[in-house]
């Protein structure tokens, strides 16, 4: 299999799936900060999102700044020609991120197993929960390509790079740290993890001098005055993230049915059991919305990598790929944010959220298999022409991911 191969198709796929839209007001919150970098408002402050409070402004969200820094060439295309136009290209820069994303999972793939199916690998990815956050410009998908991309550097050899690549990531999401057994390497060589350690310095330091120009302090990212992220014990996030109707990833991403049982490399299922802990011990572990338990999205890729080499899993591996078609689709279709929202608040102490998360037949999964948009899907095509644009839309999706499946052999890239 090809990059360029790669590419085609998994565009191909994405095109099918396309909103051009941002989901929620934490993405609306960052593209807003991004705004702000404009002069539209004060200086990294948002009009959306869980705002607290710092030394310049009560208008501060707790987000990390790198996923704003990303959203800057769509915020600035969104006041030249309109917000609507800001929002398709923020949903492209996600669409572009999933793109690295499967790229640089291909690439660390092919790096521990060897050639794998061309088919499989894409079932894996689209199981893994990549195409819908592919669609939907969280940055979860930004985090990962950068923190896996600079894995493979860091298995290449490339540890400066590597370590450049990991500091973005942190820049984006601090628990992208989670990935870091994935730049373990055969050769325990000091100078190539403090060439590491240096790549990653600057962002590091970008981190504490943006806390500390908001908060007055390096250590304050202003997490602390935020209700949803304090270390709750008693959260019942552990059983929540794996098992609830509403967040439970045995349900959203079924593949992890086989996956736990063939990731006997450290390096594949530890970073799982890190986010597992890291983010079960919130008092919000469900991320709010979201598809799925979206805290663990990241690590999804890496534990779901031996499930890439052929034949692995057997008639029981084909029958969960069906099954993550099936739902990928559903919720390709579906504005599934604002299914969640209807379903019930978003305050996560809310009887009507908690009723969202652990009720079975509030789940927005089983919502979105029901119901899916079929009349009306949450597609760019049907925003713009209603259903022959999102019927014109499907087809050039499908064409050029056809072609790439099925079109001529590609001249190794």
């Amino acid at each position: 299999m090809t990059d360029l191969r790669t590419i085609l198709a998994w565009s191909g796929l994405l095109i099918m799936l396309f909103g051009g839209r941002l989901m929620t007001t934490d993405v609306a919150a960052q593209y807003q900060v991004a705004e702000s970098v404009y002069g539209v408002r004060d200086l990294f402050t948002s009009e959306d999102g869980w705002h607290v409070s710092g030394v310049r402004s009560d208008n501060y969200v707790p987000h990390a700044p790198g996923y704003s820094a990303i959203l800057l060439p769509a915020a600035g295309t969104g006041l030249l020609l309109g917000l609507a136009a800001g929002k398709v290209a923020a949903a492209l820069t996600s669409a572009v991120a999933s793109v690295l994303l499967v790229l640089a999972v291909k690439k660390l793939a092919e790096g521990f197993m060897g050639r794998m199916e061309f088919g499989r690998f894409l079932l894996v990815m689209v199981g893994a929960m990549a195409l819908i956050y592919g669609r939907m410009p969280y940055d979860v998908t930004s985090a990962a390509a950068l923190v896996l991309w600079g894995a493979w550097f860091m298995q290449t050899d490339k540890p400066f790079i590597a370590g450049v690549l990991l500091g973005a990531a942190l820049l984006v999401r601090p628990d992208s740290v989670v990935l870091l057994p994935m730049y373990w390497t055969e050769e325990k060589h000091l100078e190539k993890f403090a060439l590491a350690a240096a790549g990653a310095f600057p962002f590091v330091l970008g981190i504490l001098g943006y806390n500390y120009y908001r908060f007055g302090s390096i250590l304050s990212d202003g997490h602390s005055q935020d209700p949803a992220i304090v270390v709750d014990m008693f959260s019942r996030g552990i059983p929540g993230l794996l098992f609830s109707p509403g967040k439970g990833l045995f349900w959203y991403a079924p593949l992890t049915i086989i996956a736990i049982f063939h990731c006997g490399d450290w390096r594949f299922w530890s970073p799982f059991a890190f986010s597992l802990v890291l983010h079960g011990f919130l008092h919000d572990w469900t991320g709010g919305t979201g598809w799925g338990p979206r805290f663990l999205f990241m690590i999804l890729p890496v534990l779901f990598m031996p499930l890439m080499r052929p034949g692995t899993g057997g008639k029981l591996f084909r029958i969960l790929a069906v099954i993550s078609v099936l739902i990928t689709a559903a919720a390709g279709i579906t504005d599934t944010n604002a299914l969640e929202q209807r379903l019930g608040a978003d305050e996560f102490d809310s009887q009507s959220r908690q009723t969202v998360v652990w009720s079975p037949s509030r789940s927005p999964l089983l919502q979105t298999l029901l119901h899916p948009d079929v009349t009306r899907p949450d597609l760019l095509g049907y925003h713009a022409a209603g259903i022959p644009g999102a019927l014109a839309q499907l087809a050039a999706g499908a064409a050029l991911f056809l072609y790439a499946l099925k079109g001529k052999r590609w001249k190794k890239a």
